[in-house]
Formats: structure tokens, sequence, C-alpha cells
């Protein structure tokens, strides 16, 4: 039992393989123009090209993580440097990227001088969208500690300066919020002075102000207060799409199966219509 339905398959796979013989001109045919029209259409699609940075968050003293111990027992404000979780919150937030738009004046490279006659708040969310989906990622490499970012332009040293734009803005924005909260901090301390006599924490509090001064100064320099660039943009020198070589190998393998998906079909139907037509013969005579 089990030979004859081994030799009942084989004569299926047998058939099959007929019908494909068969059907090689129209199998072919659709592997040949589904392959040409993705050349052809790659080849006429814009090239985009990739310019990325590598960053990593600055690590925090021992003594800072004792020291902000302190001050969050006086109740101040967080003005330690960022982590990796706050630097990619910013990077992915709407506030960096409408800061990003709107300094460096990038919806005429987005969307052209058409952009210019919209309404100032569409102008900016539509900008928004365009780089948060479709050009810009941020990836968390947790494992060494880095930030990765990428932007994909058609234009290889836009793509270039988009990043550089973005990592300024990351800078003045932290940097700044840093001096704000340190100055906020700063006063606050002021006035406890004269409210404690105790001696011991009179000390603390003047530790207190003074590092509160030091993150003013190291904000104000800017350079590797939150993070360092371990691995600056740069133009890109080739394009990362369209990869016409792997898209023609895509649209080989999916354009046969299709082709041969067609080819069985047309066989059933036609065999369907055949004894179809046999059985009206057969009624006929009958």
């Amino acid at each position: 039992m089990q030979d004859r339905e081994e030799c009942v398959n084989e004569i299926h796979l047998l058939e099959y393989i007929h019908i494909l013989v068969r059907k090689k001109k129209l199998i072919l045919a659709i592997v040949v123009v589904s392959v040409t029209a993705t050349v052809i259409i790659s080849f006429l699609s814009p090239k985009i090209y990739e310019a990325r940075a590598v960053i990593m968050p600055s690590t925090q003293p021992q003594e800072q993580s004792s020291m902000n111990t302190v001050a969050s027992q006086l109740g101040l404000l967080s003005a330690q440097t960022s982590n990796a979780s706050e630097i990619i919150s910013l990077l992915q937030s709407t506030i960096l990227m409408e800061r990003v738009i709107k300094t460096y004046n990038l919806l005429p490279i987005f969307f052209g001088k058409d952009a210019a006659g919209q309404k100032p708040v569409k102008k900016i969310w539509d900008g928004i969208r365009y780089l948060k989906k479709r050009i810009y990622k941020v990836r968390d490499n947790k494992r060494d500690g880095i930030i990765e970012i990428s932007v994909q332009f058609k234009d290889p040293e836009v793509s270039a300066k988009i990043v550089t734009y973005i990592l300024a803005e990351l800078t003045d924005y932290m940097s700044g919020e840093a001096k704000r909260v340190a100055e906020t901090n700063r006063k606050y301390l002021e006035s406890l002075i004269d409210k404690n006599a105790d001696p011991l924490i009179k000390q603390k509090i003047y530790s207190l102000i003074a590092r509160q001064l030091e993150i003013s100064m190291m904000a104000e320099v800017k350079e590797n207060f939150a993070f360092k660039i371990l691995d600056p943009p740069k133009v890109p020198d080739r394009k990362i799409k369209p990869a016409i070589g792997a898209n023609s190998i895509l649209s080989f393998v999916l354009s046969l199966f299709a082709a041969i998906f067609i080819a069985l079909l047309m066989e059933y139907i036609g065999k369907s219509k055949d004894r179809q037509q046999r059985y009206k013969k057969k009624e006929g005579r009958g």
C-alpha cells in the first residue's frame, strides 16, 4: 500500500514537471519582464545616502554620585549628567526635532520651496513627521554602551549636515537645561545658609554650591559635557538605496514562484474547462 502511494506521488510530481516544461516560455517571460522592470525602476529611483554618528554618554564620577545623594536629601533638582535612556529620549523627542528644523531652516530642504506657502503649524509638524518617520533613526547599542544616529537623504552632504545639526542642538539643549537647573539649585542653596546653624550642614551646602557652579562652567564649555562623539558624521561616498543587486535577486525569486503558480493555475483552469465540455457533450448525446 505504501509503495502504491509513493508511486502515485511520483506520478503527480512528474505531471507537475511536464506542466512546467510545457509552460516554460510563459514562466521565462514573466521572470524576465519582472526582473527587467525591477532593474529599470531601481536604476531610475533616486539614490539614497546614509550619514551616521556614534556617541557615548559621559560617565558620572563616584564622588558626583555621592554628592547627588546629599543634594536629593535637600530637595534639589537633578543636575547630573544624563544617562543613555535620557539622551535617546531627547534624540527622539519632538522638541529637539523642532529646534533642528527651525534653527537650520530644513523645511525647504525636505519639501522644496513650496513649503513656505503652508501654514506655520502644519509646516513644522510635517517636517517633524518627515524627519522622524522617513530619514532619521536612533539605535541604542546597550552591549557597547553607545548610541548610533543616522540620517538617510538623497543628498550625501545634506545627510551628514543633518546629523551634525542634531548633535549640535542636543548639546545646546542639554547644556542649557543643566545651567538652568544648576542656577536654580545654587539660589536655593544660598537661601539655606542663613537658616542652618549647624557647621557640618553649612559645609555640605557650600560644597553643593561649588558643585552647582562647576556644573554651570562645564555646561558652558559644552564639549563632552553630556556625551562624547566617538565617530563624527562624514559625507557618505556610496549609496545604500536602491540596492539593484539585492532587488533583482528578490524579484527573480518572487517572480519565479509567481510564474510557477500562474502556470499551474492555468493548467488547472484549462483541464476544468475540458472536463465541463466533455460532460456537456455526454449530456447532449444522452
